[in-house]
Formats: structure tokens, C-alpha cells, sequence
């Protein structure tokens, strides 16, 4: 493990000597002086490197703290509870399948409280220090500072004002949901676990952290007994296997004349976990920029979640295929958010009524109003239950980023923002000795989340702007970390 990460090191190294290169030259040229759009873009976009442009020394420790703060998010493990003897439980598929399966709410607490301490806790100072480093970035590439070169590449100048602005329109049927989930669990947990007024506990929603609920359709559904939507049971009687999945959905993108996948695709991804080695299993898909070599990476279960997030994933294949014979800087989505929206686009299809009665996996008609609200509720607790608790990650490392929050109150200002956006608390007391935002992939990463994607480059330096190396895109949105 120690000789894998020196040769990530080394990698990365290589790779931040060329992006230096690029800039040095780029910095040469007079952008006012460039009439041409397309080729005023690409200089533009050239021209900003991230962290490749801090100093030698600095850049280093950027780059070791990334992949301490890694080491510390990917090596976490609890014991299970109640049972001290059976330990070494991950994230994934451990905690996740706790989090999202279990109703026992001493076992989601013990269980959230285990993964914070183990996970979060560890990298509170190196985060500390990662903030610092993140804004000499931002400045070195003409940027104010890590907020700023962060939002730059949406290209608005009031782009935090006009997320918050979208947000409160869909805030209406936020605030009707939480009230009608808020009502449920009520039900279920009883008043002395759930108060009529106040914030819902962040445990006991289905996830690890709170920002999907749709794992506990179950507790919630209006109309049960008319759920169609999980199909998992009929895909393994049916046989499906994680390849069947994969080419059920890869014939979905042909059916659309779209491109077959290249044989190399499927001879070097992992589409499963591996027998003889732990992987992250986030789901992500690489384009390794030689026009040939497509790759996706995800430990692939037969579920109905997992058989929306393969095509989920192949449609960010499919971008790259598309985009392949562009020039480099332009092999990418028009915006950070671009993938993901196209990848949302498709599953929204796939996940429809009609599509999966065609694939053979409903078997009975479904066309009627108690279905289609079972439906399109499930959408909601997974697509509009994710944005508060998005907003929330971004806002809290803007407001870090530019100085409107100082170190002695991160983990205040986190759950302040939490309950802000999403009306969500913590199930137990937090205070400044706990760092929960570092719980989560994203903030040990240091990448942006807004996006809802990823794209680390050889899982140390996750510079949003990159413009050459590797491309992955990870979902935020249906197969969530």
C-alpha cells in the first residue's frame, strides 16, 4: 500500500509538472488579443491550473494533506453495534447498508456517531491547514479565493445568489415534504423520539448523511402496497447479473443511436468488487483522454439503485465518446454540471413506469394515480431532499473559503447551515472537538459538490478545472456517498 501511494505521488507529480509548463506558457500570451471565441476559451481555460500552480514546496503539502485526509476517510472503520467483537466495517457496503436498511435508532445512532469519530474527527486539522493552501491556489490563479476560483467555471458573477434564489422557489414543496416525512416518522419512532416542531434527525433518513431519503420509502410510501418501483426481487429472479445490467444498459443507449461500447471497455473496467483487494466503491466513470480507453469503476449489486446508477454511469461514457474528436480542453461538460444533468436526464427515463414494464421487470399494469404518486414521491425523496443538504456542503466551505467563518466554529457554522437549508439536526450534541463535514468523501477530497460530480485526478490533486488528465465522474444524485 505504501509503495502504491509514493508511485500515485510520483504520478501526480508528473502531471502537475506539465500543467506548470502549460500555464508558464499560456500566461505569455495576450488574451485581448485573441478575436477568435473558441480559441479565446481555450487559452482562457488553459490558463488556470489550481494547485498546479503553487510552489513546488506548497504544492506537495497540498497534495500530501489531500491524500492524508484520503488515508484517514478510506481507512475508517467501526465495530458493529452492541457486537464489539465483529469490526473493521466500512462506509461501503457496511455502514451504507446499516444506514439505509436498519430501524433500530440506537443501532443509526450509535452507527452515525462511530463513522464521525472515526472518520471526520482525524482530519480536522489537516482540513485546516487544506484551506489555507486551497486559497494561495485560488490567488495564484488570479482569484480572490477558494470560493471564487470554485465558482468560477459556471461563469456568473452572482452564482451563490442564484443557487439560494432557485432554491427557494422549490422550497414550497421541500417544506411539504419534510412535514409530511416529519409526520410519518412520528408515527413510527413515536413523539418522545420526534418532536411535531423541530428539525428532523439527521440519522434516521436512510442515509449516512441525510441527504436522500428514498431508503426509507417504506416508512413513508402514500400508497402502500402500490409500489412498483422496487424491482430488485424480479431482477434476481430473472437472473440479472451486474454484466446483464450493464448491457441492458448499454443496448438502452444504442436503441437511441448512440455508440456501442469500445471491447476495451469491457475488459478493463471494474464493474464488481474485487475478490483479492479493497476499492473505493463510488461509482465513477474515467475517460483516459486517448480516444480509445473508456473505463467505470463501481462494486455493482443487483438492485433497482444500482441498475439506475449503471446507466447513470454509462451516459457520462457516452459524453466522452461523443466529445472525443474535440479539442482537449473542450472534452468536457459545458459546466461542472453538465454530466450529471445529462446522467439525471437518462434515469429519470429508465426509472419510468412504462420503461421498466417493457424491460419485463413490472409485470402488472401500473398505469394508474396511486402508482404514479408513489412514483414521482420516491423522485422527490431522492432528486429534491439532496439539494438543501448540497447547498449546505457548498455554502459552509464558501463562507470558510472567504473568511466569513473562523476555524473555532466550523462544525457550529455545518449544522447552523444544515438546519438553515434543510430543516436537519444532529441526533446527539456536537461541538467544536467533532469536524462532521469531513465525514463525507467530498470534504477529505477537497472537490466541489455543487456540481454533483467528481473528477479526481489519480485521487490526490481534485482540481475542478483541471484540463488535461483523467476524467471521473462520480453521482451525487441516485448512487450517493
Amino acid at each position: 500500500m505504501k509503495n502504491l501511494t509514493w508511485k500515485i505521488i510520483a504520478s501526480q507529480q508528473r502531471y502537475n509538472d506539465f500543467q506548470r509548463l502549460l500555464w508558464d506558457q499560456m500566461r505569455h500570451i495576450d488574451q485581448s488579443k485573441i478575436f477568435d471565441d473558441k480559441l479565446y476559451r481555450q487559452v482562457r481555460l488553459m490558463s488556470i491550473i489550481g494547485p498546479s500552480a503553487l510552489p513546488p514546496d506548497q504544492l506537495d503539502r497540498y497534495n500530501r494533506i489531500v491524500n492524508d485526509m484520503l488515508t484517514i476517510f478510506n481507512g475508517a472503520q467501526i465495530c458493529a453495534f452492541e457486537r464489539p467483537f465483529e469490526c473493521g466495517l466500512r462506509l461501503q457496503p457496511h455502514l451504507k447498508d446499516i444506514m439505509a436498511k436498519s430501524r433500530d435508532w440506537n443501532e443509526l445512532q450509535y452507527t452515525w456517531l462511530e463513522w464521525r469519530r472515526r472518520s471526520g474527527r482525524n482530519m480536522r486539522e489537516l482540513f485546516e491547514q487544506l484551506v489555507d493552501l486551497t486559497n494561495d491556489a485560488a490567488r495564484v490563479n488570479n482569484f480572490t479565493n477558494g470560493a471564487a476560483y470554485w465558482q468560477f467555471p459556471y461563469e456568473s458573477r452572482d452564482f451563490r445568489e442564484e443557487m439560494e434564489q432557485v432554491w427557494k422557489e422549490i422550497l414550497p414543496l421541500y417544506e411539504m415534504i419534510h412535514a409530511y416525512v416529519r409526520r410519518k416518522l412520528r408515527e413510527f419512532y413515536g413523539p418522545d423520539k420526534i418532536n411535531r416542531d423541530v428539525p428532523l434527525p439527521d440519522h434516521i433518513l436512510g442515509d449516512m448523511y441525510g441527504q436522500t431519503w428514498n431508503n426509507i420509502l417504506d416508512l413513508l410510501i402514500p400508497y402502500p402496497g402500490r409500489s412498483f418501483l422496487e424491482v430488485t426481487p424480479e431482477m434476481v429472479k430473472q437472473g440479472y447479473n451486474p454484466l446483464v445490467m450493464f448491457q441492458i444498459a448499454e443496448e438502452f443507449f444504442v436503441s437511441m443511436n448512440m455508440s456501442a461500447l469500445p471491447p476495451d471497455f469491457w475488459l478493463t473496467s471494474v464493474l464488481t468488487q474485487p475478490p483479492n483487494r479493497p476499492v473505493l466503491c463510488q461509482p465513477s466513470a474515467w475517460d483516459f483522454c486517448n480516444g480509445k480507453d473508456y473505463r467505470l469503476k463501481m462494486c455493482t449489486s443487483v438492485t433497482h439503485k444500482d441498475f439506475i446508477t449503471v446507466h447513470h454511469e454509462l451516459a457520462h461514457v457516452q459524453y466522452f465518446l461523443n466529445y472525443r474528436n474535440n479539442p482537449k480542453v473542450f472534452r468536457d461538460g459545458a459546466n461542472p454540471g453538465f454530466h450529471e444533468a445529462l446522467g439525471d436526464a437518462v434515469t429519470l427515463s429508465v426509472a419510468s413506469p412504462k420503461h421498466l414494464q417493457k424491460l419485463g421487470l413490472v409485470q402488472k399494469n401500473v398505469d394508474d394515480t396511486a402508482h404514479d404518486i408513489n412514483f414521482l414521491f420516491s423522485l422527490a425523496l431522492e432528486k429534491v431532499t439532496f439539494l438543501p443538504f448540497a447547498l449546505a456542503l457548498e455554502a459552509w466551505r464558501y463562507d470558510i473559503f472567504d473568511k466569513r467563518v473562523r476555524k473555532e466554529q466550523y462544525n457550529c457554522h455545518w449544522w447552523l447551515l444544515r438546519e438553515q437549508f434543510g430543516g436537519v439536526k444532529p441526533p446527539l450534541l456536537r461541538s467544536e472537538l467533532d469536524f462532521d463535514p469531513g465525514a463525507k468523501y467530498h470534504v477529505a477530497a477537497n472537490i466541489p459538490y455543487i456540481k454533483k460530480s467528481q473528477r479526481p485526478r489519480l485521487g490526490l490533486n481534485s482540481d475542478p478545472l483541471a484540463v488535461s488528465g483523467g476524467h471521473a465522474y462520480h453521482p451525487t444524485i441516485g448512487a450517493v456517498m
